[in-house]
């Protein structure tokens, strides 16, 4: 039987007046990747330092592996943690010094402490900047030292604040590859991300927010707007859903069941739209087109897929999908 490495019940969090998180159940598994998605101001950042227990709600409880909580954490609870927010601090000194800094504020004994420092360097492949200064380092560097900083004491669960912000493109895959390396060997790794394509394909969960609540929905082609009789008005395009629900104000698009051609198909679907090509990106494993349709579609196919069609920057493409798609809320 899998534990959960976190369950949330009845959590709230205010912030000036405001209730910036309400959570009313949530388990996180174990040993897996999730990707925490939102945008800015969903509460993301809020949920991660109650994982990390760096902040209290206001109200309900959190079980850690299964176990009741308390502040302080145990020792035992806290060394099980690694965290990495959204804008590391590393303190003056070499790299090296500040990796056995975190080992020795853990209990580790000095004998133990080069060694794992090293090992976790090497990790995320930093083990070159160990005698380095940290006042020398680019962003993409501080972001992995810290990063080997918070595996240094082979804590099982690892938290990041939005780790790939400011990090232009090679940081950017090679952060990726260590995420995705992290979570292949039995820990479990949550991070926060603004970019839902990213958390979706990097990810083994995803977590989606808004507003401070936890939504099913896949917050991926997410408009504004107002229903009336099953019909999503965005103020651009009309978008037939399954939903009646008057107090909707968002609809989101599943981007793996939209179906992309050249050609308006002849089909049940009650949704087709025609737009222009502006983006065609890799994706992991998967190939993300970008379709203007005076609303912003984004629609993931395979790379034979896109072989197929033989697609090209501004190509005119139909969109079209199922009223079951849809999700409102």
């Amino acid at each position: 039987m899998t534990t959960d490495a976190y369950q949330l019940h009845n959590i709230k969090v205010h912030y000036k007046k405001r209730c910036v998180l309400d959570i009313a159940n949530l388990s996180l598994p174990q040993n897996k990747c999730i990707a925490l998605l939102g945008d800015n101001g969903a509460g993301k950042s809020t949920l991660l330092n109650l994982l990390a227990f760096t902040a209290q709600a206001d109200k309900g409880e959190i079980l850690l592996n299964g176990q009741q909580t308390s502040s302080p954490l145990s020792t035992k609870q806290r060394q099980s943690i690694g965290y990495v927010s959204q804008h590391p601090l590393l303190l003056k000194g070499s790299v090296i010094d500040n990796i056995m800094l975190a080992l020795k504020l853990q209990g580790i004994k000095p004998k133990f402490r080069k060694d794992l420092a090293q090992a976790a360097l090497k990790q995320v492949n930093v083990e070159h900047l160990a005698d380095q200064s940290t006042s020398t380092l680019s962003g993409g560097e501080l972001k992995r030292v810290a990063i080997a900083r918070a595996i240094v004491y082979q804590a099982d669960i690892l938290l990041f604040d939005e780790p790939f912000s400011h990090l232009d493109q090679h940081h950017y895959q090679q952060l990726e590859v260590i995420i995705q390396q992290l979570s292949q060997h039995n820990k479990t790794v949550i991070f926060s991300t603004h970019n839902r394509l990213q958390g979706l394909a990097l990810a083994d969960y995803s977590v989606n927010l808004v507003n401070g609540k936890v939504t099913f929905s896949p917050l991926l082609n997410l408009f504004n707007g107002h229903l009336h009789d099953h019909i999503f008005d965005t103020g651009k395009l009309q978008i037939h859903t399954i939903s009646n629900s008057g107090n909707a104000h968002n609809i989101a698009i599943d981007p793996n069941e939209i179906i992309i051609s050249k050609q308006p198909l002849e089909s049940s679907m009650r949704n087709c739209f025609n737009g222009r090509l502006t983006l065609i990106a890799e994706e992991i494993n998967s190939i993300r087109l970008t379709v203007d349709c005076g609303e912003i579609f984004h629609v993931l196919i395979s790379e034979e897929s896109l072989s197929q069609l033989g697609l090209s920057l501004g190509d005119t493409l139909y969109l079209s999908f199922k009223s079951t798609a849809t999700k409102v809320f």
